[in-house]
């Protein structure tokens, strides 16, 4: 693969900064996961709790430390969503310089790029949860080892540090086991068994179980300990995804870069003892896939470390891709995000100018509290200029080996563009709390005290956006009651005469919230 020009890696880390920091402010939560995030930051921020105690403590950590700075003056969700940015970041500075150390110069670029362009991560990546610290830290891991070959000391400290952060902060024994197979699996492989791999495992393994045992001694200290085995301990063993559905997630969460490291596997495959480049991202696979069975924080959240190994091999694909293939890749993904462009600009119009009708009439089925016009002109403008100049670009493309990955990474970033500019009010209308817990509290008098019998998540954004207004589940007995509505014979609990609001998100009209007044203060 030849050198990237400094040109062009300057470029590379334009887009890449746009597409980790952009969106990240000025919106609500939208998914349970995020509001279950932000619940520890709270705790910590008002001393209720400390890190230890959550569920991944150093995302916790380095997001309520974000959130404590308040940056450019944003509130607390937002300056903590930019840890998600951060987070981001790290993880393709790692990537791009494990798939250098590992393949050679020439790779780091493209591996990024293909790493971009992956489909699971999008969302996940500008999204408040763990998983975004959770794939930095292992990133950093495989960096480590691609650089514990030629630089032991170095890159044994760099994975030790980072599995200890992974046992100590983020999923707990699961991870702590993954990646000591991770780590000595290698040395099965004669290329791996050379002195200064194993002089890197001595460094990475003392330093690691020197903090392990470290941090378990300061949290016993603090009383923390029982709190993290509950969330970290032996229990973290237990699967709660079918292998079935495993793949069945994976062929999506992880498109286009599966089919990428399929190509670069047949090219060698009559080799495969013989091509040491292959060895590290084919282990990771192996220890990966029966670790994502196992629960992270997200629903699919457990395949996001599948999508390091198979970057790594997507890189070494292109180095091998036929003229024909590689074309071929290049336009099937132009014409899909040519697709997705479209799509996504006629849904628009029809959400905020009502045409095509038919279409303007579902969408406000869907969530009919959205009004037209909460889109900024800037926004419109914004995602215009974006879609154009992705067009124009599309056949200047140079002809170059990442031609492939060119067009699925600066794709992915014209589709980010487009959701988080377009469609942010619609969505938050649908998806986000900020609309019912504000509808709902035009009804709680300010000062007031209130009992949320509710989902953690829910209680989390209640918490937030009611603070400094009313004390929520400061007592067991507060006059006002905010509770899930019941289901009788499939149908909701008919409203008491203690009822004085009722209410749900519309894209979740199932989960039927009721605020009741039992007395007077």
């Amino acid at each position: 693969m030849n050198p990237t020009q400094p040109g062009k890696i300057f470029w590379l880390v334009v887009l890449a900064g746009f597409w980790a920091l952009y969106g990240l402010t000025g919106r609500d939560a939208w998914q349970t996961e995020e509001a279950l995030a932000l619940a520890p930051i709270l705790d910590w921020l008002t001393g209720s709790a400390t890190p230890w105690a959550a569920p991944a403590p150093f995302h916790a950590l380095v997001a309520g430390l974000f959130a404590r700075a308040a940056p450019f003056g944003l509130d607390i969700q937002d300056s903590a969503r930019l840890a998600s940015g951060l987070f981001t970041l790290v993880t393709l500075l790692a990537t791009a310089f494990a798939a250098r150390g590992l393949l050679g110069i020439g790779f780091g670029a493209p591996a990024a790029l293909a790493l971009l362009g992956g489909f699971g991560w999008m969302l996940r990546a500008h999204a408040l949860i763990p998983e975004t610290a959770w794939l930095a830290v292992w990133a950093c891991l495989l960096w480590g080892m691609a650089l514990a070959r030629s630089q032991p000391k170095a890159g044994g400290m760099l994975f030790g540090v980072c599995l200890a952060i992974l046992t100590l902060g983020l999923r707990g024994l699961p991870d702590l086991a993954a990646g000591l197979v991770l780590l000595l699996a290698p040395l099965a492989l004669r290329d791996w068994r050379e002195t200064q791999y194993r002089r890197a495992l001595k460094w990475g393994l003392g330093m690691a179980v020197a903090l392990i045992l470290a941090g378990m001694a300061v949290m016993a200290q603090q009383g923390q300990l029982d709190a993290w085995v509950r969330w970290h301990g032996m229990q973290r063993f237990v699967p709660t995804l079918a292998a079935t559905k495993l793949l069945s997630e994976l062929a999506w969460f992880a498109w286009p870069l599966w089919p990428l490291a399929l190509a670069a596997l047949w090219h060698d495959h009559r080799r495969l003892g013989r091509a040491p480049a292959l060895h590290l991202p084919l282990i990771a696979v192996v220890v990966f896939l029966p670790a994502a069975l196992l629960p992270a924080w997200s629903r699919v959240g457990a395949l996001l470390p599948l999508l390091l190994p198979l970057t790594l091999l997507a890189a070494l694909a292109l180095a091998h891709l036929r003229r024909g293939a590689a074309q071929g890749f290049y336009w099937f993904g132009a014409l899909c995000f040519l697709f997705f462009g479209v799509a996504f600009w006629v849904y628009f119009a029809a959400i905020e100018w009502g045409m095509p009708a038919k279409l303007a009439a579902h969408v406000a089925r869907l969530t009919p509290s959205y009004r037209p016009g909460a889109v900024d002109e800037a926004a419109i403008w914004l995602a215009a200029g974006a879609s154009l100049l992705w067009l124009v670009a599309i056949p200047l493309f140079p002809r170059a080996q990442t031609r492939p990955v060119l067009v699925w990474g600066t794709g992915m970033l014209l589709v980010w563009v487009l959701l988080a500019s377009l469609f942010r009010p619609w969505a938050e209308a649908g998806w986000g709390y900020r609309p019912m817990i504000a509808d709902m509290a035009r009804h709680l008098p300010s000062g007031a005290c209130l009992a949320a019998d509710v989902e953690p998540g829910v209680a989390a954004m209640l918490r937030y956006h009611l603070a400094g207004r009313n004390a929520v589940n400061a007592r067991a007995d507060c006059p006002w009651r905010l509770g899930q509505v019941p289901r009788v014979g499939g149908k909701l609990a008919p409203k008491t005469d203690h009822t004085v609001w009722q209410g749900f998100r519309p894209r979740y009209k199932g989960q039927v919230y009721r605020l009741e007044h039992l007395r007077e203060e």
